[in-house]
């Protein structure tokens, strides 16, 4: 890797913080001043909160729940009430019955100090590690998995260890002490998944005091610091407008009779609950304040963060997502509760973030390529479809939004079963998919029992992975050339760190072992690509496709590539020029048992041929994350030009040995 020359560097930070707006980067800069001098520890006070009573209660109502679904939800629950935790929809981890809620379960290491105030905690811990595998278990996704599992069984056991965890949070926890209240996104996917749960119990219309109140004191803390998510311009602060906008109202409509102190340190505080009053104060700010400043941000961060052709800020397939199950609990809780609905806008930006998933998930799997950052996140719960099925999501929006299904009838309906959706649902597969360019950063390629898409920069925002011109490619529902996920975000082997979100983890060309961006912090990249031109998908004859694109990294080495395709032949052109001494051009294949011949690599799936006027190529062993805090080996094609050598082309030709 080159090292950054310190005057250079600092020409690099100016011109990134142009690119991040002033406004951002000024709020970011005043808070971090604020938490470093202890001033923003005034606006944050300690409290003990309500746990001496059951956040839900008994039902004796069954619900009439599909049997092919039962099995594996009460297998799921059954490990939970056993001490289990399903960490990013993947690892299953004993944590305890009640869980220890500081524990790193990859280390088994726990968080030093939790009794410190969130704002004097830092993002990275020497004894615990990744902060995010001490948050993953005050998620709640456990939550929603035992009111589910409590509504079709009627068990007690599932309902008693609901509320004892729940009791048990509480009490660990206090408000504003603690790792697990420093991300005001954290405490949004709590309130969304306590509300789910109330729900799916039939309880969100006559809910417990506690409940109420641990609502209520979430939306305090995240009203309180929304500007810093607001700052970010991704996905937090989409969700922390959500859990304001639907806990306000919440808390607002389904309020109580009679006055209840809450305030367990000096029984001073009355929240008085008037039939007749809408705007009455709680705690010394109206629910309705949390529901306009909610309304507020959600408007303006879907019209700002969406594109037109639903393209997202982040560039992640997986955050897409995160964006679409936070709009499917907005609109679905917007109707529930009877409020105003949103802006034309807002719903078109909506549907069009629907269909730019829906492009980009394979039809049969329900698949989708493993762009961008990956940190395991998935909100909508209700149901147990794999972490890597985008299926649950589509399905549900496109019911929500279009008022009909995306595919046939599966287990990936049970979203909408829980939300009362299913019924007047009709079908409407096979929707066609056609290749197209997306102004937002994408072209989507269709061939016959293949497609492909590329990267290509667009970047209005931050970006994440250095996967300038990544091409993906899938054939019957395999992805044989691959994303790489992200893998942890603090991972304790530093190598991790340097491999995941390189250039050397995605299909693209590599310069000198430099990337394409420099890394100028964890979450932070410098001199944004931008694109020398993006051609539209042209026609040839015999029925080929063709795309083209052309961008110049930060030290002027220059890359255009043409792929053409046509049914499951696959052509990739990589023209390079510049002052570089060595180029790799990477593709990053699916696991199998590969053989190189002449310049010919064979698998089961097809072959690749390479040809050029002198090159070298190997097979060399690389790595993938599909989940975070997972990763495994994937076979990595490496084409080495020799200099002077400018132009490379690589052939895929699928199905060619009788792929099935």
């Amino acid at each position: 890797m080159h090292p950054i020359a310190p005057l250079k560097k600092i020409l690099l930070y100016t011109y990134t913080i142009c690119r991040l707006g002033f406004w951002n980067v000024a709020y970011v800069a005043w808070y971090r001043f604020t938490l470093k001098s202890r001033i923003r520890k005034l606006f944050f006070p300690q409290r003990s909160l309500s746990a001496d009573a059951p956040f839900f209660h008994e039902s004796s109502n069954l619900i009439d729940f599909p049997d092919s679904w039962k099995a594996a939800l009460l297998e799921d629950a059954d490990k939970i009430v056993q001490g289990q935790l399903r960490y990013y929809a993947y690892h299953w981890k004993f944590v305890g019955n009640p869980p220890n809620w500081f524990l790193n379960p990859f280390n088994g290491r726990t968080w030093g100090n939790p009794h410190k105030h969130w704002t004097t905690i830092d993002d990275i811990n020497e004894s615990a590690g990744d902060i995010k595998n001490i948050w993953e278990a005050s998620r709640f996704e456990w939550v929603v998995t035992l009111a589910r599992a409590y509504a079709v069984s009627g068990k007690a056991i599932y309902l008693e260890t609901l509320n004892r965890w729940l009791s048990d949070w509480v009490e660990k926890n206090p408000m504003n002490i603690g790792p697990n209240w420093k991300c005001g996104q954290e405490a949004a996917i709590r309130v969304l998944s306590l509300l789910q749960a109330a729900s799916i119990m039939g309880q969100w219309d006559k809910p417990t005091t506690v409940l109420h109140e641990f609502i209520y004191r979430h939306l305090e803390r995240i009203s309180a610091n929304i500007r810093y998510a607001i700052a970010q311009d991704n996905n937090h602060g989409t969700s922390e407008a959500a859990a304001l906008f639907i806990g306000g109202h919440w808390c607002t409509q389904y309020r109580f009779k009679d006055s209840t102190r809450w305030d367990s340190l000096n029984h001073v505080l009355q929240y008085m609950y008037c039939r007749g009053r809408k705007n009455e104060k709680i705690g010394g700010i109206r629910c309705n304040d949390f529901v306009r400043q909610g309304r507020k941000w959600l408007e303006n961060r879907i019209r700002k963060l969406v594109e037109e052709d639903g393209s997202f800020s982040q560039h992640s397939i997986t955050y897409h997502r995160v964006l679409l199950d936070t709009l499917i609990f907005v609109v679905n809780w917007q109707r529930k509760l009877g409020t105003a609905p949103f802006s034309s806008i807002f719903y078109q930006r909506s549907k069009a973030a629907l269909d730019w998933l829906s492009i980009f998930t394979d039809t049969s799997t329900g698949k989708a390529p493993n762009l961008g950052a990956n940190d395991g996140a998935m909100l909508l719960h209700t149901h147990s479809c794999d972490y890597r099925d985008f299926r649950p999501t589509i399905q549900t929006a496109s019911v929500l939004f279009n008022g009909h299904k995306a595919y046939t009838s599966g287990p990936w309906d049970e979203p909408c079963y829980w939300l009362g959706l299913n019924e007047t649902a009709i079908e409407d597969v096979g929707t066609g998919k056609t290749s197209r360019v997306l102004p937002g950063g994408y072209v989507f390629m269709d061939g016959k029992d293949s497609w492909g898409m590329i990267r290509f920069p667009m970047y209005r925002f931050r970006p994440a992975h250095n996967d300038v011109f990544h091409f993906d490619l899938w054939f019957k529902g395999e992805n044989i050339c691959r994303d790489d996920g992200s893998y942890s975000y603090n991972p304790e082997n530093a190598t991790d760190g340097d491999y995941f979100g390189s250039v050397k983890s995605h299909n693209t060309v590599g310069f000198d072992n430099g990337e394409q961006m420099p890394q100028l912090g964890r979450f932070l990249m410098g001199r944004w690509i931008r694109a020398e031109d993006i051609g539209p998908i042209k026609l040839g004859s015999e029925g080929w496709q063709c795309w083209r694109g052309v961008y110049k990294d930060w030290r002027g080495n220059r890359h255009q590539r043409v792929i053409s395709w046509k049914e499951n032949e696959w052509v990739i052109e990589d023209d390079l020029s510049g002052d570089f001494e060595r180029a790799e051009i990477i593709f990053r294949l699916v696991p199998d048992t590969y053989q190189i011949k002449d310049n010919i690599i064979s698998a089961a799936w097809g072959n690749i041929g390479v040809t050029g006027s002198d090159f070298q190529i190997r097979l060399a062993a690389g790595f993938e994350s599909l989940y975070y805090q997972q990763k495994q080996h994937v076979d990595v094609l490496v084409i080495s030009p020799a200099k002077g050598c400018d132009r490379i082309k690589t052939k895929f030709i699928l199905g060619f040995q009788g792929a099935d």
